[in-house]
């Protein structure tokens, strides 16, 4: 008798374990629900100051070059130091973690950019720093002199000019 009511009971527990597609489609909501929310909050708290990074365009020479202007620091830990960071900077990198940035300009170094650095925004937002200069002519020619095989990969915008 213990036997079979311990058969119902475990068969019982089986059946009531089956998924359904009730269950599914209640999984499937909660899932987008919270990728729209972490969506929101991508919008609201990271990409807040990208969104509202200024830009211009400025002749410099026989070129006009679009400058993007945005506040950055010195990432502790980025390989940088704030004498190095001067009014118009190369970006070849952009993160939102720390430790991607930190990377890139570890490949960045060991490929022969000792002075590329990281800097950070108020988020925070990372960049990876090519170089750093007082006058956007000198950063045009920098941007000028990326080789086409340059030791890490970018993609649009990159690279770019910014004003900090």
């Amino acid at each position: 008798m213990k036997s079979i009511l311990a058969i119902l009971l475990l068969m019982l527990a089986v059946a009531s374990c089956k998924t359904t597609e009730a269950n599914y489609r209640t999984a499937y909501e909660k899932a987008v629900a919270g990728r729209d929310s972490l969506t929101a909050l991508d919008q609201t708290i990271y990409g807040a100051h990208r969104r509202n990074m200024g830009s211009r365009e400025i002749a410099v020479g026989d070129d006009t070059v679009e400058i993007k202007i945005q506040r950055v620091k010195i990432t502790e830990g980025g390989g940088g130091i704030n004498e190095w960071l001067r009014t118009y900077s190369v970006v070849v990198g952009q993160f939102k973690q720390a430790f991607n940035a930190r990377s890139m300009r570890e490949r960045l170094v060991d490929a022969g950019y000792p002075r590329a650095f990281v800097v950070e925004t108020a988020e925070p937002y990372y960049y990876v720093l090519l170089s750093s200069y007082s006058t956007p002519a000198e950063a045009v020619e920098a941007i000028k002199s990326i080789p086409s095989d340059f030791p890490v990969a970018m993609k649009s915008p990159l690279p770019f000019i910014l004003k900090n």
